[in-house]
């Protein structure tokens, strides 16, 4: 709760320092509440940067889940800061897609649906050269893990299939 609070309050650094203290000095283990928390707060404070280095600090921390709330959080800061080339690599590495430049958590967990729909609205709405990347990842995200972006759209969240033990980010269609 500190660690938002200080991110809301522009106060980024400090939020870092005690995330950073609490684990190191008070035995505190982060898990994944925790980082999406601190990546909330690096967007709050437009570091998106920042962000990417948690989540690879994440995926290279075995222990520590990546679900699909962080990458939703991850996504969104993307697309608030109009970084579309980084936010296609945070879906590939959501979904274990090929052609990413992001390290993949040890399985796809993709993002909240509401999220993937409200990507494909700003791509739809962005540049040539954001669609043609857009629909190259529709195009993976079908083949690969047989979610059909425009079906999302159709779809209000909570109601899509899901395949047995998968996250909610694994709408299968």
């Amino acid at each position: 709760i500190m660690v938002k609070l200080l991110g809301n309050t522009r106060r980024l650094n400090e939020a870092f320092r005690l995330f950073e203290d609490l684990c190191s000095q008070r035995g505190f283990r982060a898990n994944v509440q925790s980082y999406t928390s601190l990546t909330q707060a690096c967007v709050t404070n437009r570091r998106l940067d920042r962000a990417l280095q948690l989540h690879d600090k994440m995926v290279a921390d075995l222990k520590c889940s990546i679900d699909d709330k962080f990458y939703s959080v991850l996504l969104r800061g993307c697309l608030q800061l109009r970084q579309f080339s980084t936010a296609v690599d945070v879906v590939r590495a959501a979904y274990q897609l090929p052609g990413g430049v992001l390290s993949s958590p040890p399985r796809a967990v993709g993002v909240e649906p509401r999220t993937l729909e409200e990507c494909d609205r700003k791509f739809k709405a962005a540049g040539q050269d954001e669609q043609r990347a857009w629909s190259r990842l529709a195009a993976d995200l079908v083949q690969h893990q047989g979610i059909d972006l425009h079906s999302l759209a159709s779809t209000k969240e909570g109601s899509c299939p899901r395949e047995k033990g998968r996250g909610r980010g694994h709408q299968r269609h």
